[in-house]
């Protein structure tokens, strides 16, 4: 599910691969644990370019707040009078990408994650690249907090469960709710019952305040 959410989002900006990794510290760690979701082939991925990228991708705007989104284009990285850099572009022109931008957070647990998206495409334009950063945060943040939260399970409920939690957060009751879909109390509270463990919440008011934090039911 969270897969096809970060696809949707790249095919809206003509964007044709993505990664959501954790940010490599000072120590070496085997790229594989490294991913989450990627549509990088496994060559690439395992080549380690992915990891460094974050050191050789330059950034096209050199006053770059920090925290903000780096930009980058292979023109940029051919450019320099490294091989390694050369050699990164040439892989990554053999994928037909020419372009990339990079989102990255810091979740509670105090591990860096890194969101990227790559095409070939002219460069975002400042207005498409505010309305990407708007949607890739909200990602980070979701998939931080869930993967900080192991109980917590985004994709868990089921299409009835999040109907339920629907209609409770719009203030319905168990009875209510049942006579709309046309289930009974008890299979209603069952419903809940099951959607709260499954978010880890101790009520219907916390699972009702947690799915719409999360973004999973608006």
């Amino acid at each position: 599910m969270f897969a096809k959410i970060l696809a949707s989002i790249a095919s809206h900006f003509g964007l044709v691969q993505f990664t959501l990794m954790d940010i490599p510290g000072s120590k070496e760690a085997p790229i594989s644990s490294l991913i989450h979701f990627t549509t990088l082939p496994r060559p690439f991925v395992e080549s380690r370019d992915l990891t460094g990228l974050f050191h050789i991708a330059p950034c096209r705007d050199r006053h770059r707040p920090a925290g903000a989104p780096l930009q980058w284009a292979l023109e940029d990285i051919e450019a320099r009078d490294d091989r390694s850099r050369t050699d990164f572009a040439q892989r990554m022109r053999a994928l037909r990408i020419s372009m990339g931008i990079v989102f990255t957070c810091t979740t509670s647990s105090q591990q860096q994650m890194g969101l990227l998206f790559f095409g070939d495409r002219e460069p975002l334009g400042s207005k498409e690249e505010a309305a990407l950063n708007n949607l890739a945060r909200r990602a980070l943040r979701r998939y931080a907090e869930l993967k900080d939260h192991p109980g917590t399970q985004l994709g868990s409920l089921s299409a009835r469960e999040m109907e339920v939690i629907r209609w409770t957060a719009e203030g319905k009751t168990s009875h209510e709710i049942g006579g709309i879909l046309g289930l009974s109390d008890h299979t209603v509270n069952a419903y809940l019952a099951n959607a709260i463990r499954k978010m880890d919440c101790v009520n219907r008011t916390q699972l009702v305040a947690k799915t719409i934090r999360l973004s999973i039911i608006d």
